[in-house]
Order: C-alpha cells, then structure tokens, then sequence
C-alpha cells in the first residue's frame, strides 16, 4: 500500500466516524471514543512493529486502524460496546470491509489478512490455521488494542471520578466487591472472559490479567513503562491476597 493510500485510508475512516457521530445525535462522544482509540491503536501498532522489526509494517498499521470499525454501526444499531448483549463487533468489522471498497487498493491476499485480523481481533482463541503473517498481524493488533483499553478504562474508574456506563459495561460500582471466580481465574494466569464479570473490580482484574498474557515483548515493556499495574492494584481493595496477585503478575510481566 503506497503512502497515498494509507493517508486515504486514514481520511475514510475518520469520515466514516464523522458520519456516525452526526447520526447518533447524544450518544456522539462513544463514537468519538473509539474513533481516538482506533488512532491510537494505529500509533502504538506502529511502535510495537518497529521495536519488532516486523516486515511489511503498512499492513499491520492499516489492520490496527481498521479493527473496531464494527463499533461504529454496533453502537448506532444497540447503544452498547457489550457484544453479549449485541452483536460481535468483529465479525461486524469484518462485514463493514467485505462489503464496502475501503481496502480496494490492495491485492485480495492483503485484503483477506486485514479482514481476517479486524474479524478475530476480539476472538478468546485465535484459530492454528493461521498462515504466519495473519497470525503476527493479529497477536500485534490484539496487543495494541489491550494497551490502549486499559487507561481508557481506568480514566472511568477513578474513585470520586466520572463514570460512563458505556465503556464500563454497566458494571456494579462497589469499591469492596468481586466476583471470587474472576479472582480465582486470574490468580492461575488467566483472562476471565468479559460475560464472567459482575462489579468494577472484576473488570480492573481482567485489566490487570491482560500484561503478561501480551504476546509480544515490546507490548510487554510498553505495558510494565506506563504503570499500568501500580495504577489498577491501587483501587482495588489493599488486602494481602490482592498484594500477593500484583507480585504476581509483575514478574510474570517482566519474564
């Protein structure tokens, strides 16, 4: 894709955020909301490729750009970002590109692994069937987006702070509360699934949970710079079990 390409890549997108946002009239600033986060997924891809030294950094950066294009129509259509509770908004993403002319500049090889990407971005398991490029394209994606989430997120946990039930799900506000299973789930090293969580704290121990399962080093060390852990452990409740997890996953992180 040459750099003219991408810059209109770039500029479609944006427009078709635009559009949206004079759609859905008082819901506007959720679409604004991961129209910012797509760019910056675009710009953490960027980094995250570099530091890899990764070829063809161009597809990977115009997957980033283009993995929460489904948000867009998802929210207009259920006025929610739950895909339990609407519709998987990869599988909507991949809809959007296959059936619009976004990616006509590419040839169809291309153009199947950006879709392939935006569609199982969000999937649990990423299929072993994956040619080595797709699933790089994926793990990276995958990785950027986790990283951009997780202060998103935070920003509307703060104690005293503004909520927006949008993007915390509608999760039950109770500073001393968790689901025991979605701490179990973590205490073994794994993600609790976002149907799994019931209370703010559940959806702070997913975030936590995600650091040392990113697939890449670089995203990794991006992870452990920015603090992410001190800040989410710092409202959870300060008990020696809580302690004992952020030990935990500091140096499952630094591995």
């Amino acid at each position: 894709m040459h750099r003219e390409d991408q810059r209109r890549l770039m500029g479609r997108f944006v427009a078709l955020a635009a559009a949206y946002e004079s759609r859905v009239g008082q819901g506007r600033e959720h679409i604004v909301l991961k129209r910012d986060h797509s760019l910056r997924v675009h710009a953490l891809v960027s980094r995250i490729v570099a530091r890899e030294d990764l070829s063809q950094p161009w597809i990977y950066r115009a997957a980033a750009l283009l993995h929460d294009i489904g948000r867009f129509s998802q929210f207009e259509r259920f006025g929610t970002f739950r895909d339990d509770r609407s519709v998987d908004h990869g599988s909507e993403g991949a809809q959007v590109l296959r059936t619009g002319n976004y990616l006509d500049a590419l040839k169809p090889g291309e153009r199947q692994r950006i879709v392939q990407t935006v569609e199982l971005h969000n999937k649990r398991e990423l299929p072993g069937s994956l040619d080595p490029l797709t699933r790089s394209m994926c793990e990276v994606v995958r990785d950027g987006d986790k990283l951009d989430i997780v202060p998103v997120v935070l920003s509307k946990m703060r104690p005293g702070g503004p909520r927006d039930p949008v993007v915390t799900l509608g999760l039950v506000d109770d500073a001393g509360a968790w689901t025991a299973s979605v701490l179990k789930i973590v205490e073994r090293g794994a993600n609790p699934a976002y149907a799994d969580l019931g209370y703010l704290n559940d959806f702070k121990l997913l975030l936590a949970s995600w650091g040392p399962k990113l697939s890449l080093r670089a995203s990794r060390q991006i992870f452990a710079a920015r603090g992410h852990l001190e800040q989410i452990f710092a409202t959870l409740p300060q008990t020696e079990r809580f302690a004992c997890l952020k030990a935990d996953l500091s140096h499952r992180l630094a591995v």
